[in-house]
């Protein structure tokens, strides 16, 4: 298979922060973007997570050795309400030519069953609203809870 998935590290801060980058140009714009810092704000955020391996994870999608895209969630505990114990996916990414083969959906089947492993009753994402994103969702067992609003102040 010249698909692979690995486990991401310290050693993968600039990959996974260039790929934040165009996720972000993608997915973000009107309201946000990644902006003049976002490549280094996101590599310092990522250092400080990334070590916390028994709430954080991130995996790697390879091609023929090559990044192609990247998952990386978290784990939290409510301070109320059920159900307690909640995992939230950040970021999934998969460049544009690696799309429409099934890998992003199973670097994204990798991160939950790491959910899954730590009990985690309910995952979350933030994702854009767009039609066919939705289905996509729907697809794998999600359900639309919340929308987010925004407002550029």
């Amino acid at each position: 298979m010249e698909y692979a998935i690995r486990s991401a590290d310290i050693s993968d801060v600039d990959t996974l922060a260039s790929f934040w980058v165009r996720l972000m140009e993608e997915e973000a714009p009107p309201l946000s973007e990644a902006g003049p810092t976002g490549f280094s704000d996101c590599k310092k955020s990522l250092l400080n997570m990334l070590p916390v391996k028994d709430r954080v994870h991130g995996e790697i999608l390879e091609y023929k050795g090559t990044p192609v895209g990247f998952v990386l969630g978290y784990t939290y505990e409510r301070p109320y309400g059920s159900p307690r114990f909640a995992g939230q996916i950040l970021h999934w990414y998969v460049l544009p030519e690696h799309r429409g083969h099934g890998e992003g959906r199973r670097l994204l089947r990798v991160l939950m069953d790491w959910m899954a492993e730590r009990k985690v009753q309910i995952l979350e994402v933030m994702a854009k609203d767009d039609p066919g994103r939705n289905i996509a969702w729907a697809s794998m067992g999600f359900s639309v809870t919340l929308k987010m609003h925004g407002k550029k102040l």
